[in-house]
């Protein structure tokens, strides 16, 4: 199978990462100056490119910036690959791929080791990922899981500690003392962290806000990501 990457940013990424890139279409009128560092990777890396109609990136129905890029389909890796001390960040139940892509981007940011995701109840990595991760898909690890349940326990007994992001009855973000080997846990906007998550918390969290009651799933991410880092840079100075 083949996927798509769209978005000048995406490719870029995926080319930087060594992801197998098949070809690459460009707008026939784009400006070559926007896209003079692509050309560059592109022909030093022997990518095959070609030269298409603005319509014919369109049918393929995204912001494409002029480029589009055709790579094999996303390879997920193991679980037990992610396993490496640090911060792995776990998804319960995010279907929209601009949150995942959004959440790959901070994970990538603040360091975690990757992401675990459901085979179900999960937006997949593909192109709209790709393209809202800024590229960070193709950098940072994700592993995809039958059970997130048997895979908490399997970390746990590794000596990871579990923190689930939870709107009522949680702990102050701010009050969290990290592990260095933690997961970080984000359920859906919707319905929160699933039962078979919930009791698998080792502790549970808030992020404080003063007018709306919670956050985007993305930015909650975003912050619990950064919290942890924030942590670890403590750590490191005492």
């Amino acid at each position: 199978m083949e996927d798509r990457l769209i978005g000048k940013h995406a490719v870029i990424e995926a080319i930087r990462a060594g992801r197998t890139i098949n070809k690459v279409s460009l707008q026939k009128d784009l400006n070559h100056k926007l896209i003079r560092d692509l050309l560059k990777l592109l022909d030093d890396n022997q990518i095959v490119y070609n030269w298409v109609d603005r319509a014919k990136l369109d049918s393929y129905g995204q912001a494409h910036q002029g480029v589009v890029a055709f790579v094999s389909a996303t390879e997920y890796v193991a679980w037990q690959d992610l396993a490496k001390g640090g911060l792995i960040v776990m998804l319960d139940g995010i279907t929209d791929p601009h949150n995942l892509g959004a959440i790959i981007r901070s994970a990538y940011s603040f360091g975690a080791e990757g992401i675990i995701i459901p085979k179900r109840r999960s937006a997949s990595v593909d192109s709209v990922v790709h393209k809202a991760s800024a590229g960070a898909a193709s950098h940072l690890p994700i592993a995809r899981v039958a059970n997130l349940g048997q895979v908490l326990d399997e970390l746990k007994k590794s000596g990871y500690w579990v923190y689930g992001a939870e709107a009522h009855k949680a702990a102050p973000l701010a009050t969290i003392d990290f592990a260095r080997s933690s997961v970080i846990v984000i359920g859906s906007e919707d319905s929160g962290l699933s039962g078979q998550v919930l009791k698998r918390c080792d502790g549970l969290f808030r992020i404080e806000t003063s007018r709306f009651e919670s956050l985007n799933a993305s930015v909650a991410a975003g912050i619990s990501c950064y919290a942890y880092a924030l942590a670890m840079k403590k750590q490191n100075k005492g």
